[in-house]
This record gives C-alpha cells, sequence and structure tokens, in this order.
C-alpha cells in the first residue's frame, strides 16, 4: 500500500512539473518580447491604474499614424494633379505661339495649327483623367467618372460629341464679319452652360463628366475635400470644369475646327484669330493660378505631416515612459528562466522515466 502511494505521488509530481515547465516557458516568451522591443509583455497588468494613460496614448498614436497615412497619399495625388495642370498649360501655350505665326504665313502653316490645336485638346482631355486607386482625381465626388468626354466620342446621354457641337456652330462658314461674332457668341454660351435653346450643347451637359458645377438648386457643388488633422481639412478644387479649363478648350476648339486663313473677310479672320488666342490665354492664366494653387496645398500639407511626424516622436516617448521596459534586467531574467526551464526539464524527464517497479 505504501509503494501505491509513492507512485501515486510521484506522477502527481511529474504532472505538478509539467505545469511548472509550462509557467516558466509563457515567463521566457514575455522576458524576450520586451528584451527585443523595449516595451512590458504586459503592460496593463504592470500599470495598474495608469493603464488608462497608456489606453489613451495608444489611440492618439493610432490616429496621429493614421493621418500620416493618409496625408502621404493625399501629397501624391495634389503632386499627380499639379504635374497635369503643367502639361496642359505647356500644350496651350505651345498652341499660342504658333497661332502667331500661323496668321502672318499661308497654306500649310496654318493647317498645322489646327492640328498642333486638335493635338492639344487630345491631351487637355488624357491628362484630365489623372486617377489613383481612389478614382479621377479632377471630376469632383464623382471621382468613379472620367471627367472629359473623347473629343469625338458621343456623350451617352446626349449623343453628341464635343467636335460635333463645333462643327455644327462654324458649318454654316465664316465668310463675314457677323457670321464669325456669331459663331463666338454661340461657342462662349455652349462653353459657359449658357445655351437655353439647346441645353444638351452645353459643356456639362456633353462635353463633361463629372460633378457639375452647381447642384439642382443652384448653389455651388463641394469640392472633393480631405481631412488631415483632428481640426484641418482641405480641398481639391483643380476640376475639368474650371473656368480655366473651358476657357483653353474653347479657344483650342475654335483653332482645331477652322484653319483661320480660310476665312476671306480679313477683319473677320482677325477677330477669329483674336477670340480665340484671348479664350487660350484666359485659360493658361487660369490654370497657372490652380497649379499655384494645389503647390500651396502641398506645401500647407507639407507643415502639417512635419508636425504629426513631430507629435509621433512624442507619443512614443510618453509610451515607452509608462509601458518601457529595462531591457538589461529583462535580459538577466530571461537567462535565469532559461536555467530554471532547463532544471524543469531535466526533473520532469527523470520521473517520466520512473514506474511502479522502482518501488518494489
Amino acid at each position: 500500500m505504501t509503494e501505491i502511494s509513492r507512485t501515486v505521488s510521484t506522477a502527481l509530481q511529474s504532472l505538478r512539473q509539467r505545469e511548472t515547465s509550462s509557467r516558466i516557458a509563457a515567463q521566457i516568451s514575455d522576458a524576450s518580447y520586451e528584451v527585443t522591443t523595449g516595451l512590458k509583455a504586459k503592460p496593463y497588468d504592470a500599470l495598474g491604474h495608469k493603464s488608462a494613460d497608456a489606453i489613451a496614448i495608444r489611440m492618439q498614436i493610432v490616429r496621429n499614424d493614421g493621418f500620416l497615412a493618409s496625408n502621404a497619399l493625399l501629397d501624391r495625388r495634389f503632386l499627380a494633379v499639379e504635374t497635369s495642370l503643367g502639361a496642359m498649360r505647356e500644350a496651350g501655350q505651345e498652341v499660342l505661339e504658333q497661332s502667331f505665326l500661323a496668321q502672318s504665313s499661308a497654306g500649310q502653316t496654318s493647317a498645322q495649327l489646327s492640328q498642333a490645336a486638335r493635338a492639344a485638346l487630345d491631351t487637355l482631355i488624357e491628362r484630365s483623367a489623372v486617377s489613383d486607386s481612389s478614382g479621377y482625381l479632377m471630376s469632383g465626388t464623382a471621382s468613379d467618372t472620367k471627367p472629359l468626354q473623347g473629343w469625338d466620342t458621343p456623350h451617352p446621354d446626349t449623343g453628341l460629341s464635343p467636335s460635333g457641337i463645333v462643327g455644327d456652330v462654324v458649318s454654316g462658314g465664316l465668310n463675314s464679319l457677323a457670321d464669325v461674332q456669331a459663331a463666338i457668341d454661340a461657342l462662349t454660351d455652349m462653353f459657359n452652360d449658357q445655351n437655353t435653346g439647346d441645353p444638351a450643347r452645353n459643356f456639362e451637359a456633353s462635353f463633361y463628366n463629372g460633378t457639375p458645377a452647381m447642384d439642382g438648386g443652384g448653389q455651388p457643388n463641394a469640392p472633393l475635400t480631405a481631412r488631415i488633422s483632428e481640426s484641418e481639412t482641405i480641398s481639391q478644387t483643380a476640376q475639368a470644369n474650371d473656368p480655366a479649363m473651358r476657357d483653353l478648350m474653347r479657344g483650342l476648339a475654335m483653332l482645331s475646327a477652322v484653319d483661320v486663313n480660310q476665312i476671306s473677310d480679313p477683319d473677320a479672320r482677325e477677330v477669329w484669330a483674336t477670340a480665340a488666342r484671348n479664350a487660350i490665354t484666359s485659360g493658361l492664366s487660369g490654370l497657372t493660378e490652380l497649379e499655384t494653387d494645389t503647390g500651396l496645398k502641398r506645401t500647407r500639407l507639407a507643415d502639417t505631416v512635419a508636425a504629426q511626424e513631430s507629435r509621433a516622436g512624442f507619443l512614443d516617448g510618453e509610451r515607452l515612459l509608462l509601458e518601457g521596459a529595462d531591457q538589461y534586467d529583462a535580459a538577466t531574467r530571461l537567462t535565469q528562466l532559461q536555467t530554471q526551464l532547463e532544471s524543469s526539464y531535466a526533473v520532469t524527464a527523470r520521473l517520466s522515466s520512473m514506474s511502479f517497479l522502482n518501488f518494489m
């Protein structure tokens, strides 16, 4: 009976040794974490009533890190828009410079101007479609829609293409000053959405697909806006229906649709060419303002990011004050625990090899 009692006791002791080994292994894991990270493995247990402060700091770190990540993405978006505006401006500037030479020459030069104006229109349409994972950046809040209609592509709602609309305006010929002035007025109304007689031919009906400038109540639609900090928001106001874009497209459309040297009346020719140049000049001036404004917003964003990066360092310091572990002490504990675990394993191994026969 004594031998049986001793055997049961030995089995119980073996079980206790396994529990001790498991506990020491968990302590080793915690100590290893503290040695590696410099942070307490179980900060809330160690901090007690101060754990609320640690939780608050962690929440601030998460919010701050979220702003840093989203602001980095936003900066890339603004850079893409700024670059696209610059490309549009350069394309328009080249056509403007060619227009002065074309009117003073004949034949091939004026025909080349029409081709250059058409190529610039394609550049505007292509570069306005700048996008990223969030969608098109110059369509306003309708970011899932390509902002400008292809020049020769019929609009799905109206069935009219931009080139067709402009072509219809000048199809009767520009043979006199009155013809030229009527065509200029008609195009100005269309590109400013003032064609009340046939609204389907207006800019936002057949040329543009993004968020309209005005809502149904006649109030300006809000631009695409992002929050960059707890107290700041920033908007992306460079849209493809901006007045600058309309003016530039109108001037390019005038030069693309009509060879200026084919207008027989010299006075009418001069009025048409001047109106086209003025529209392009106005558009280029507006694009420069949009480009500058976008650059200033990037600067503002960079200042906000710099402040948030500084705050990230401060919060990490505050977190370390509460949750930081003494890595030297943790390394010492780790060595001691490893020694204990090795001893525990040795005892467990010896107990597991014993049987009832050892006590007979």
